[in-house]
């Protein structure tokens, strides 16, 4: 694992399609642009969809760089590698020592080709390799069809509706929860 202490270093994931780059402030203006694009798919979803902004977008990532410095969140910026488009985000937020919950959303040009699951394998063998993580969780709207295949296809197991409704940007919604066993 790459350590410094207890910190782990910010390092660039790569897959055949994509770069995932731990989320600085000089992807504030592509992640700025990737929402406004994606904000009616966004919008029941995610809170921050609300309103962007580009400094919104800065402050979330100087949020990012801090809570990676802590070891609570490890959010990354994915590109695409062709063009060095940013096409949203795939992380892990820290649950406990050993279980971390895993999130992703993509712009909507570019969804339905594969690429989040792409990003979300990545990370899944990231969190079990470098993180040592046994266990991750997810959650998914119920209606957010696209988000649920994801999670199927990276193998994670339904395990039913989650007993909280997470707050989106119309209001709250009912999810689905879902959770993946690690192995070594």
């Amino acid at each position: 694992m790459i350590r410094r202490g207890a910190e782990t270093l910010r390092v660039a994931l790569e897959t055949q399609r994509l770069l995932l780059e731990p989320v600085s402030v000089s992807h504030a203006p592509g992640l700025y642009d990737a929402v406004v694009s994606s904000r009616p798919e966004l919008l029941p979803w995610m809170p921050w969809a609300r309103e962007p902004t580009l400094e919104g977008n800065l402050t979330m990532a100087l949020r990012d760089e801090k809570a990676w410095d802590e070891g609570r969140v490890y959010r990354f910026a994915v590109l695409e590698r062709e063009s060095d488009q940013v096409l949203g985000v795939a992380g892990l937020n820290r649950e406990g020592e050993d279980v971390a919950e895993l999130h992703y959303w993509i712009r909507t040009s570019h969804a339905g080709r594969g690429l989040t699951t792409e990003a979300g394998r990545t990370l899944v063998g990231w969190a079990r390799d470098e993180l040592h993580l046994g266990r991750l969780t997810l959650w998914a709207g119920r209606d957010n069809l696209a988000s649920r295949r994801v999670a199927e296809k990276l193998g994670f197991v339904h395990l039913g509706p989650l007993d909280w409704r997470p707050e989106g940007g119309l209001g709250d919604f009912d999810a689905e929860s879902y959770e993946l066993f690690l192995s070594p």
